[in-house]
């Protein structure tokens, strides 16, 4: 974890790049209380960087009740000139937020990976590296 700890709320969230692009739309979704997941594909660390920067300014991190942070396949680092890693990236993100936070689940593009239902609540236990669905995500 990023920061143990407990946290419910429905999970939103997914490929880190197409929900940026959705702020400022009537399409992207409501963060409040949610449990937020990410993961993304052939992204550069800057870049990753960049867009969890843009998540936070434009405030949709402020209220989020905990973050859940998947695979960051074929992420290359660009530089190797001491630049930040991508667990420190996320810390100066996630930290100040002061919810749980964990990473390294099974979320995005990999082979045996996490079929996260959208909206259904959920609680995470970070400390544990647990996600437990509340609902039934078929009837």
């Amino acid at each position: 974890p990023l920061r143990a700890g407990r946290a419910e709320g429905p999970l939103v969230g997914g490929n880190l790049s197409l929900l940026v692009t959705l702020i400022g739309t009537r399409f992207f979704p409501e963060l409040d209380g949610a449990l937020l997941f990410l993961e993304d594909v052939g992204e550069d660390l800057y870049r990753i960087d960049r867009m969890l920067a843009h998540l936070r300014l434009a405030g949709a991190l402020e209220r989020i009740a905990g973050a859940i942070v998947g695979q960051f396949t074929e992420m290359r680092r660009g530089t190797g000139d001491g630049a930040l890693g991508l667990d420190e990236v996320l810390e100066e993100y996630f930290l100040p937020l002061g919810v749980p936070v964990a990473y390294g689940f099974p979320i995005g593009h990999v082979d045996d990976q996490w079929t996260m239902p959208i909206g259904l609540r959920a609680r995470l236990d970070a400390g544990a590296g647990e996600l437990e669905l509340l609902e039934a995500a078929v009837q």
